[in-house]
């Protein structure tokens, strides 16, 4: 079974089967045509055929840096349902964090036979823009913004306003903050100069004892509490750069007879499905994850189609759920 077989059985021309399975203009009467005969035969073009023919292999390479994030699942969840309305496949290379291996993936796949390649980053260094820049096949970059690379980016700094100017609505004079390191550009210093700005414009108290840093985890936000309340700083409000860390800076109180919200009130930004379940239930900003993902996928599919070189960059909305933790007593 080939083309020319095919495209006798369906009374079209070969160059028309060609078209229809190279994703080229078919109109709808010999698209349903042939793809009847398809289905009775089960034919299947041969994939090494497809990709000397158009230079493609429909693969794009995915690089995550934990696919365990509920943040990161909700992205490569956009990204395949952007992809697969394209007839391409995901490669999914998993880093757990690791920043050598992240440079690592990004230059295999820089050679190797993927069509385009979509990087999740975290902690950008010189290395990794030195990569991204050298890539001859489209590249984006997703949840950071960097020149010269094509980027799809949350709004870290505007949820950070929104969460802390949330505290101060619901009366918090001295809010402290449990963030991550700024080498992070988007969670750690974007969302940390959301916190400074709001309470400067506020002229309330900013303190560097007001601030801690930890890692990512639950674990993580019960140690940075800990380093506030071994300081013996008092606060009313606190917002946490991801809801798992306020998750474990709530335990953290709660350990410690501090109660949430009635003696301190706390926001963060994730607004993960525990965000609605945990008790208190979380006030939180919603940065779009998935509709991220599916903005970058269709970002790259347009790049790989167009062959367009063009940078390109956008930034997606927030929004704030107001629950429990801030006083809210409505359920979202």
């Amino acid at each position: 079974m080939n083309i020319s077989t095919i495209a006798a059985l369906a009374g079209v021309s070969p160059a028309t089967v060609s078209r229809y399975l190279n994703h080229g203009y078919v109109s709808e009467e010999k698209r349903k045509k042939i793809q009847e005969v398809i289905r009775q035969t089960g034919y299947t073009p041969s994939s090494s055929a497809q990709t000397l023919r158009t230079g493609r292999n429909n693969l794009i390479g995915v690089i995550v840096p934990k696919i365990s994030s509920e943040s990161v699942a909700r992205m490569v969840d956009g990204i395949t349902e952007a992809v697969s309305h394209s007839s391409y496949q995901v490669l999914l290379a998993n880093t757990g964090n690791n920043t050598e291996r992240e440079l690592e993936y990004l230059k295999l796949f820089r050679v190797n036979n993927v069509d385009g390649v979509i990087f999740i980053g975290t902690l950008m260094s010189k290395k990794h823009l030195a990569v991204m820049r050298s890539y001859k096949k489209p590249i984006v970059l997703l949840g950071q913004q960097e020149e010269g690379v094509s980027s799809l980016y949350f709004d870290d700094y505007g949820a950070a306003v929104q969460a802390t100017e949330c505290l101060i609505r619901c009366g918090c004079q001295r809010i402290a903050h449990i963030g991550v390191t700024l080498r992070d550009k988007a969670a750690g210093r974007n969302r940390r100069s959301g916190y400074l700005d709001t309470l400067q414009n506020h002229k309330l108290p900013m303190e560097d004892a007001l601030i801690a840093e930890c890692g990512f985890s639950a674990t993580d936000g019960m140690q940075g509490m800990a380093q506030l309340l071994e300081r013996g700083v008092k606060f009313d409000g606190l917002f946490c750069a991801t809801d798992t860390i306020a998750f474990g800076a709530i335990n953290q109180m709660r350990e410690n007879g501090i109660l949430v919200p009635e003696h301190v009130r706390v926001a963060a930004v994730g607004n993960n499905r525990m965000s609605s379940i945990y008790y208190p239930q979380l006030t939180s900003v919603n940065l779009s994850h998935r509709t991220g993902g599916i903005e970058a996928g269709a970002l790259l599919m347009e790049m790989i189609q167009s062959g367009s070189d063009v940078v390109r960059s956008a930034r997606m909305q927030c929004r704030l759920y107001e629950r429990e933790s801030t006083g809210a007593t409505m359920r979202n």
